[in-house]
């Protein structure tokens, strides 16, 4: 009960976001423990890591863990499960995960045996599965599932877009469901109004001076893009608008921020483009948070068949590309043995440099476990060669390739020349989809009914008499 010292940091950390870290330390009597405590966004989509640990694999069951207060780990062999708000916000290993479950639990045994020993039997014949489990003698499974999308599980290819490469791990993102929204407090209710002002009082943006530099003729927040606009005259706000187009075109639709959840405006707009299909544009700003972003859909039906686009990056204007890469597709660079599966970096309109950039930036910044100083010398050194050699294909010291693979055939490379059949560089080739694709996608899951022999059942119920079509529908 003597005074001790807690230390605080803010830092970050891979595929945990921010957060703050907090350290108690008591001098007197050596008492010391630690904890982490959220301090960053939250994720677009919810996560769910299933790992599959054989039995006799150690190097499995060391593998890092980062536990958000939203996450549940499961272990369905066992039917035990470590609910979300236990074990919060810890980093550790598939080990160390459980042992302290099964420290929590045999710390209640004396107790349990004294007043239900019975219950304290089967705790123990728990325990004994549970300690098999973690000293590598028994196989098992991992199910590690965070609607936030807080959590991680160490994959052994290195990184979480290359989970597809690691057979032991799979990732799967899915959309939060409004009780998983509501749980993790991304739906507050709405703020009251301060007593003596209206509705509209409460929901009032501040006023920006006429001076202001960083919300004048341009602004930059988001929360003051109409009003920036709305100073504009004539040709220069006709130019603006018409540059992406018209605005009776865009469709506006009422939504909740995925960052601080509160109203904000979702825009679409659907175009065509040239050699390619129907795309939609989507994009959300939040007028209280600032939070924007922008994604792009394929629009019209899904194609029958897959497109696998590949391009030999070898002169400075392939790397000036126009690419639109969808959530769907996966992308490969072979001379780096990289592959960016499915679902990750979203759906997004770049370039070929662009593309290559954005997926280095994004490893930088969620490698902090391989670069860092609890990472191995070895692993450090492969995973800085990487780096270099991304920046090479960058700079474009040396050809190299880009394979996009779309099983829904939604992207696109632009063509170096008017006749994309001309283009030496470039190669499209559509291929049948897997069952696997067919599965994955919903495909088998979708009905439909055919329109011409709908019509035939049609025709045949009218030519049928007035008298046996009563007794029909009877």
């Amino acid at each position: 009960m003597e005074n001790g010292t807690t230390t605080m940091v803010l830092t970050k950390i891979p595929h945990f976001r921010e957060v703050v870290v907090c350290s108690f330390e008591c001098e007197h009597c050596g008492n010391r423990n630690n904890e982490l405590q959220f301090a960053g966004t939250y994720g677009e989509t919810g996560v769910r890591y299933t790992l599959s640990l054989p039995a006799g694999d150690m190097e499995a069951r060391s593998r890092q863990v980062v536990k958000a207060d939203s996450a549940a780990a499961t272990v369905p062999e066992l039917e035990f499960e470590i609910p979300a708000g236990t074990q919060r916000g810890t980093i550790t290993t598939v080990e160390g995960l459980l042992r302290e479950a099964s420290d929590a639990l045999r710390a209640l045994q004396p107790q349990r045996a004294l007043h239900d020993p019975d219950t304290a039997a089967a705790v123990a014949a728990f325990l004994d599965k549970l300690d098999a489990c973690v000293e590598g003698t028994t196989a098992f499974t991992l199910v590690l599932d965070d609607p936030a999308g807080n959590s991680y599980i160490e994959s052994s290819a290195g990184a979480d877009v290359a989970a597809s490469k690691d057979p032991l791990l799979k990732l799967e993102r899915y959309e939060r469901t409004p009780e998983q929204t509501a749980a993790i407090g991304l739906l507050p209710g709405p703020a009251a109004a301060p007593s003596g002002q209206g509705a509209a009082a409460a929901g009032a943006l501040p006023e920006i001076a006429e001076d202001d530099v960083h919300h004048g003729a341009a602004p930059i927040g988001a929360a003051a893009a109409h009003r920036g606009l709305a100073r504009m005259q004539g040709a220069a706000e006709s130019a603006l608008i018409q540059r992406y187009a018209a605005p009776e075109e865009v469709v506006e639709l009422p939504s909740h921020c995925s960052a601080c959840g509160s109203p904000s405006t979702a825009r679409m707009y659907q175009t065509h483009i040239p050699f390619f299909k129907e795309v939609i544009l989507m994009s959300d700003s939040c007028d209280v948070c600032g939070f924007k972003s922008s994604e792009i859909k394929g629009g019209g039906a899904i194609s029958e068949r897959g497109r696998l686009i590949t391009v030999h990056v070898s002169e400075l204007e392939d790397l000036h590309r126009d690419v639109i890469k969808a959530d769907t597709a996966t992308v490969e660079i072979p001379e780096l043995d990289l592959e960016v599966s499915t679902g990750t970096m979203g759906g997004l309109i770049s370039t070929v440099e662009g593309l290559v950039d954005t997926i280095s930036q994004a490893l930088k910044g969620t490698q902090g476990f391989h670069l860092g100083d609890s990472a191995a010398e070895d692993q450090r050194r492969t995973w800085r060669s990487f780096f270099a050699e991304l920046d090479a294909c960058k700079a474009l010291e040396h050809p190299w390739t880009l394979i996009i693979r779309d099983p829904l055939a939604n992207s696109f490379v632009s063509s170096a020349c008017e006749d994309p059949r001309r283009d030496l560089r470039m190669e499209v080739v559509e291929y049948e989809r897997s069952a696997e694709d067919d599965e994955y996608f919903g495909i088998d899951h979708l009905k439909a009914t055919d329109a011409a022999e709908a019509s035939r059942l049609e025709k045949s119920l009218k030519s049928v008499p007035e008298k046996e079509s009563v007794y029909a529908d009877q």
